[in-house]
């Protein structure tokens, strides 16, 4: 695990603005990246401040592995828009910067 700060409580919600781009509940914006380790997939997500744009419907996004929308669900995981379930992995202060790693858990 990577080492860090607290960062606080996550946000609560996390929407898809455009691609690579997500927004929270506080309107705070996100860069999300997918990682996939040993086939296991994993967000990468840190508040980074980008200008907010125009919101692209789900229908114009090119398709992707991560979901159009993430939910904190008992404060330890987040249930996401197509109903996976992703696990923190951590979330830190690192030099500065926010972040969030998420794992989808497999589906049994």
């Amino acid at each position: 695990m990577a080492e860090g700060g607290d960062a606080g409580a996550p946000p609560i919600r996390l929407w898809v603005r455009r691609v690579g781009v997500y927004c929270d509940e506080r309107r705070k914006t996100w860069l999300v990246a997918a990682e996939e380790e040993a086939g296991t997939l994993r967000a990468r997500i840190q508040r980074v401040r980008v200008p907010l744009g125009e919101a692209l419907r789900p229908s114009q996004l090119p398709p992707s592995h991560l979901p159009h929308m993430w939910q904190l669900s008992e404060g330890v995981q987040y249930r996401d828009s197509n109903s996976r379930v992703w696990e923190i992995q951590h979330h830190l202060m690192i030099g500065g910067v926010e972040e969030l790693l998420l794992r989808l858990v497999p589906a049994d």
